[in-house]
């Protein structure tokens, strides 16, 4: 008996271990599987969230291109995506990536998509000095500004200018910092070759707002703003043509929207009590000093706008011969914040802004001497930020602005492939 017991138990053991040996084997295939499937799937997964980034680099690039793009991968790794890049009706872009990736239970697919959040109308007194072209004008020792600085153009330089805030240009620095004359001082440092920032194709906006709550006149007006009495504490504008009396027009109050515009040339001098914004289809003369009625920047709550197709210009008369002050955020769309004969004469002095100015083209407000960099005629510059601008939503009334060439990330979507486990 104890012979046949042990045989008994051997032939038992055989029959457990081989059962062992077989599930063993069973589950290793179906490890292997498993794991073949979990493999497929991250592969087509990652797949198209590459073709997603692949497309947002190649929108960045270029905002305007709308197309598909198919690419293969070849290598351990196999498989493709496409992306595409579509325009909603909204006019956003849209970006849908798709991979394909073969794998022995056949085709994996997944999918990305990628919606924009709507663009931001941005206002150009963010920055406190932007021009869409320098020209061969220079900054020079003396000059110094206060507040973001930008140029769609190439930047010059020569002496000790002195820049406050960051200085940035879509194209480059001429001479580089620290090469011949240049020796500019940036206190926040600077930057070449970042986007440019489009200017509006026109003043609608404003004109617009003019003749719907504000004031719209035709032909050249002269208009004189004076501080409010201490009863109604609030400032107003005289409106004259041709020396007569036109109009005058309550700041605050009413139904008045806080924009005067003209068909023709605007004379402008006097102290704001309130928000305004001037504009003119031609030019904007600076007669006399611009001041705000109340000059603390911190309290104040005073705020103008000059907003001219063509140029906004320094007279030159009488009262601007020593020194001009002027408290505004200035805004020449086809033109040029200027001086007036800033080529001939003797030196007036410095020029004083406290505000923000953008310009097409940078336009010349005074004349150096060769080497001593000093002032031979016209006026060196101080300009000044207001830093109340920072806030997008401070600004004067109906004022140009513009879209970022960016678009933000709205949404992210992915699909997820689930793999069929054993």
């Amino acid at each position: 008996m104890g012979g046949k017991a042990i045989f008994v138990h051997i032939i038992g053991f055989s029959i457990i271990l081989s059962y062992i040996a077989a599930n063993l084997s069973e589950v290793a295939t179906r490890a292997q599987g498993n794991m073949s499937q979990y493999a497929a799937s991250t592969e087509s997964h990652n797949l198209a969230v590459a073709g997603a980034n692949v497309g947002l680099a190649r929108l960045y690039q270029d905002t305007s291109w709308r197309g598909s793009v198919t690419q293969t991968i070849t290598g351990p790794f196999r498989g493709q995506f496409t992306y595409t890049v579509t325009t909603l009706a909204s006019g956003r872009p849209f970006l849908r990536s798709v991979s394909v990736c073969p794998t022995a239970d056949g085709l994996l697919m997944d999918t990305v998509e990628v919606a924009f959040g709507p663009g931001s109308l941005q206002s150009f007194t963010l920055f406190a000095w932007m021009t869409d072209f320098e020209g061969n004008v220079f900054w020079f020792t003396g000059d110094t500004v206060w507040g973001r600085v930008h140029t769609n153009g190439n930047i010059h330089m020569t002496g000790y200018p002195v820049f406050m805030e960051k200085l940035t240009t879509a194209k480059k620095m001429n001479p580089k910092w620290g090469v011949g004359g240049n020796k500019a001082i940036f206190k926040q440092g600077y930057e070449t070759g970042v986007a440019e920032v489009e200017f509006p194709t026109d003043l609608s906006i404003l004109f617009n707002a003019a003749t719907s709550g504000g004031r719209s006149y035709v032909g050249n007006v002269d208009i004189e703003l004076f501080a409010g009495t201490a009863a109604d504490n609030d400032g107003f504008a005289v409106v004259s043509s041709g020396g007569v009396v036109i109009d005058t027009v309550q700041l605050s109050g009413g139904t008045f929207n806080g924009a005067i515009t003209s068909t023709g040339r605007v004379n402008v001098q006097g102290v704001l009590d309130g928000r305004l914004s001037i504009g003119s289809n031609t030019d904007i003369y600076i007669t006399d000093n611009l001041h705000y009625e109340n000059r603390d920047f911190t309290t104040s709550n005073d705020l103008l706008g000059l907003v001219s197709d063509r140029d906004v210009i320094v007279a030159n008369n009488f009262p601007n011969q020593t020194n001009c002050e002027i408290d505004a955020s200035i805004f020449a769309r086809t033109g040029s914040f200027t001086v007036e004969d800033y080529n001939s004469g003797a030196p007036r002095g410095r020029l004083y802004v406290n505000g923000s100015v953008v310009q097409d083209s940078r336009g010349a407000v005074g004349t150096f001497h060769v080497g001593s960099n000093t002032l031979k005629t016209g006026y060196s510059k101080s300009y000044r930020y207001d830093e109340r601008l920072n806030d997008p939503n401070f600004r004067p009334p109906f004022y140009p602005g513009f879209y970022k060439k960016t678009f933000a990330v709205g949404s992210w979507w992915e699909s997820v492939h689930v793999p069929k486990f054993n």
